[in-house]
């Protein structure tokens, strides 16, 4: 998945920051600074907690 699909699919469900910190451990700077746009680096274990957290939220809807 890339970045635009990541952050298309975070709008799409409504999860907001503080939960994918809550979930997956990435820190909340990190969060903020790729959900915003201000940068599209996020190490590669990062995104995969994301991108699980999130595919996770989207069989739940």
């Amino acid at each position: 998945m890339d970045n635009q699909q990541l952050r298309a699919l975070k709008e799409q469900l409504g999860v907001i920051n503080y939960k994918i910190n809550y979930k997956t451990g990435v820190h909340l700077g990190v969060i903020e600074d790729f959900f915003s746009g201000r940068t599209d680096a996020l190490s590669p274990a990062d995104r995969g907690k994301i991108e699980a957290l999130l595919l996770a939220e989207a069989k739940k809807k």
